[in-house]
This record gives C-alpha cells, sequence and structure tokens, in this order.
C-alpha cells in the first residue's frame, strides 16, 4: 500500500494539472493509440495487432517455392523478367501455430542496363480472404547491374510501396527465389539477345536512288554490363522481292572489338529485303535474323543522258571465258578527271559455287584481291593464272576510291563482272588419224 500510495503520489507531483489516472486506464489508452497510429502507417500488418488469449501478438511469416515459370523478354533495350510460383503463409503466435494459407505469386522484374535502373512488382492471390484484395508490392532501384543475374548486386531504393506483411521478405526480392539452373538460362537469353545483329543502314521502308551505291550498316548492340566479344565476321544477305537478284551475298569482317560493319552496294530499282547474322566465332541461324525491306527507285534526272559511271570493267568483260591456266588482264575505264594523287583501285576476284535446287547458296570464296595507286597507264594490271585453280564462274569486283582509303568514312564506285575458266578437251568421237594429229578439240566448261 505504501509502495502504490508514493508512486501515485509521484505521477500527481509531476503532472499537477492532470487528474490521477488509473494503471489500466493508461494501459489501455496507449494500446489503443498505438492500434490507430498501426492502422494508418502500416496497413499491411494489421492482422498482426490482433492478440491471441494470452495476449501475445501474432507473427506472419511465408516462405516462398522456387518459380515453375521463368521468362524474359526484351524491349526497347530493357529486360523484363517474369517469375511464377507458389508459397505459404503462417499467421502464428509464440504459443500456437495458426492455419497455412497457400498463395500463388507472379514478379515481374525490369532492368536498363544503360541506365542502371531496376523495378520490382509482386502480386500475392489466393482463396483465403487475406489475399482479398490481392497483396501487392512495388519498388524502384538504383543497381551497378543485372539485379535478377547478379544475386548480391547492391541497390539503392529510391520508392517503395506494398500491402505485403513485411515479415514476409526483405526487398528487394530479385533473384533470391531463382535457382542456378534457371539464372544460368536467363543469362543465356539475354547474352544470346545482346548478340543478335541489328541493321542500321538501310531503313525499314525507305527508298534509296538507283544511281548511287545503297549503304549497308550492321551493329551489335552490346549491354555495357556484359562482357562479350562482338561478332569478328558476319554475313550479309541481300534479296530482290521481285526479280531475278537473289542471294547477294557478302561476308564482312571488323578487327578488335569494333561491333560496326559496313559496306556498300550498287542496286537495280525494285524491292529489296537484306538480313545480317553471325558465322565467325559463333554461328547464328539465318532464321533467328530480321529481314530489313527497302526500295530503291529510279531517279527523274535519269531522263536525262546518263553520265559516265567512275569505273566500269574493260576486262575481264561480263560474260566472258577464259581458257584454264592463262593470265587474265585487268582492265579499268575510270574518267581521268576524277583521278588525282592519293587515288586508289581494289580488285577482288571469287570464285562462285553452284547450290543445289532448294538448299542453302554458298558463299563465294574469294581467290585473289589486289589494290594499288592509280596514276597514269597503271589501271591496267592481271590476274595471275595461278590464282584461278579451278575451272568454273568467277566475279570480279572492282573498287575506285578518288581520295584513297582514309579516315572512319570515305567515298568510293564499284563494278562487277562475271567471268568463265574452261578446259580444252578432246572429243570422245574422233577418228583415229585424227587423234593421232590432234587437232580437232572442242571448248567445254567444267
Amino acid at each position: 500500500m505504501v509502495s502504490n500510495r508514493s508512486n501515485a503520489n509521484s505521477f500527481t507531483m509531476l503532472s499537477p494539472r492532470y487528474p490521477l489516472v488509473s494503471h489500466s486506464a493508461v494501459r489501455w489508452t496507449i494500446s489503443a493509440l498505438c492500434a490507430i497510429i498501426s492502422y494508418v502507417i502500416l496497413p499491411c500488418t494489421v492482422h498482426a495487432m490482433s492478440l491471441d488469449k494470452e495476449g501475445k501478438a501474432p507473427i506472419w511469416s511465408a516462405s516462398w517455392n522456387s518459380p515453375t515459370e521463368v521468362d524474359v523478354s526484351f524491349k526497347n533495350g530493357t529486360r523484363i523478367y517474369t517469375l511464377k510460383g507458389t508459397g505459404q503463409a503462417i499467421l502464428s503466435s509464440e504459443h500456437e501455430a495458426g492455419p497455412i494459407r497457400y498463395f500463388d505469386y507472379s514478379i515481374e522484374g525490369m532492368f536498363d542496363a544503360n541506365s542502371n535502373t531496376a523495378k520490382e512488382s509482386i502480386l500475392v492471390t489466393g482463396s483465403d480472404p487475406v489475399f482479398n484484395p490481392p497483396l501487392e508490392f512495388a519498388g524502384e532501384y538504383s543497381c551497378s547491374a543485372d539485379p535478377w543475374l547478379n544475386h548480391n548486386t547492391p541497390c539503392t531504393a529510391t520508392y517503395q510501396s506494398r500491402t505485403i506483411p513485411s515479415s514476409w521478405f526483405i526487398p528487394p526480392m530479385r533473384n533470391k527465389l531463382l535457382t542456378a539452373e534457371q539464372v544460368a538460362i536467363l543469362e543465356k537469353e539475354v547474352a544470346g539477345e545482346a548478340k543478335k545483329l541489328v541493321i542500321i543502314e538501310p531503313r525499314q521502308n525507305a527508298s534509296y536512288k538507283a544511281e548511287n551505291p545503297v549503304l549497308f550498316m550492321i551493329r551489335q548492340n552490346i549491354p555495357p554490363d556484359l562482357t562479350l566479344v562482338p561478332a569478328q565476321k558476319i554475313r550479309l544477305q541481300v534479296e530482290q522481292l521481285e526479280g531475278e537478284e537473289k542471294n547477294i551475298i557478302q561476308d564482312l569482317s571488323a578487327p578488335g572489338s569494333n561491333s560496326y560493319w559496313g559496306t556498300s552496294i550498287d542496286m537495280k530499282p525494285g524491292s529489296w529485303r537484306a538480313r545480317a547474322y553471325s558465322i565467325q566465332p559463333e554461328f547464328q541461324h539465318p532464321d533467328e535474323a530480321v529481314w530489313r525491306t527497302f526500295k530503291v527507285t529510279v531517279s527523274e534526272t535519269l531522263s536525262q543522258p546518263p553520265l559516265q559511271p567512275a569505273i566500269t570493267i574493260t576486262s575481264p568483260g561480263n560474260g566472258a571465258s577464259f581458257l584454264y591456266g592463262k593470265t587474265i588482264r585487268i582492265t579499268l575505264d575510270i574518267p581521268t578527271h576524277l583521278v588525282k594523287p592519293g587515288s586508289l583501285a581494289e580488285v577482288f576476284v571469287s570464285k562462285l559455287h553452284e547450290t543445289a535446287p532448294g538448299s542453302w547458296p554458298k558463299t563465294p570464296t574469294t581467290v585473289y584481291s589486289k589494290s594499288w595507286p592509280l596514276s597514269g597507264l597503271s589501271t591496267i594490271q592481271s590476274i595471275p593464272s595461278s590464282a584461278l585453280s579451278e575451272t568454273g564462274k568467277y566475279r570480279m569486283t572492282a573498287i575506285f576510291y578518288p581520295d584513297g582509303k582514309s579516315g572512319d568514312s570515305y567515298g568510293s564506285h564499284k563494278a562487277e563482272s562475271t567471268f568463265s575458266i574452261t578446259k580444252l578437251q578432246r572429243t570422245s568421237k574422233l577418228t583415229p588419224a585424227l587423234e593421232k594429229s590432234g587437232h580437232k578439240f572442242k571448248l567445254i566448261e567444267k
């Protein structure tokens, strides 16, 4: 009694303006105030504020199973991860375990490697009333790397909102639910997307004039958070949609870590399409390459007398035939007013391979190349007989650089001709006398 009275007097002395309040009233007032604050500030823990029969607050606990569905898609350079799975939640106290509540979850994560920003949204649904309405979480983060591919990547939260009890998980969820095999699958998909080639030029559905070569620019967009070696050798395939020009194929290489490839091709008027894919060191299936369609049109000025082309091939002429083992003269016709100090000429000779109907065309094999500065009669060169070791069809491409090859970009003009190499072989129906004389031969092409 003395102790209680002393406490009461102490309270009265410390609070002389307030009437004496009983301990039970104070306790219930504080409890009510905490309940109101919890309801307003922490609505997701309102279930946890109810007391069990011994006055203990129940605690939410949840376990998340590894996702049964894992997927990644790509949009405008952003990776979008989708995870779906199941889990269990229990509302229990220190003395008693509550019923298990089963739920389904879906997680969508996004990461932009260019800005190092990540987003995550979680939706939890189930048949139990506790999941009606569904529980949600949303967060935005600044990360040094893709948090769905790197478990320990530090992220700084810039925004978070939730109705999921805080005891269910520590945000962000990231890839904490993924198995090592699932992470490896996502890594492979992301790397495969990064290695895809993108045709920058020609642009989709754009029109180009026939009097100028069409520029082709191919790029490989490798995100800064991936360490990948760009494709060193790619294949460019061009087709005329309505016409005879099919499968114009060029193999383009880029040294070092360069991820750009470019070339120019003289094209006839009409509708065209092009695609590009890697062939070395990693082969990409052609069917995975996206076609780019464009048009080549006739300029209105072409109704006037055409100007002399910047370069033509006089020899070997288009459709010409030469005997096997002979040196072939190269003669280029270039207007003299275009030739100046530093001008350069290049020729490439490729062996054309026959392709069976319906099969994928074989890439021409380059058998000879040469470049030289232009001055006077230096437009006359020759192809050594040793370079043309097989009979069949060949294609020669000649390129004229008025200002030489300097810097990252330069103007050029190109011409092509197709010719054949044949052998002389005696006919099988020669009389013995003629066979001995060796005078009757016929020209056949192998």
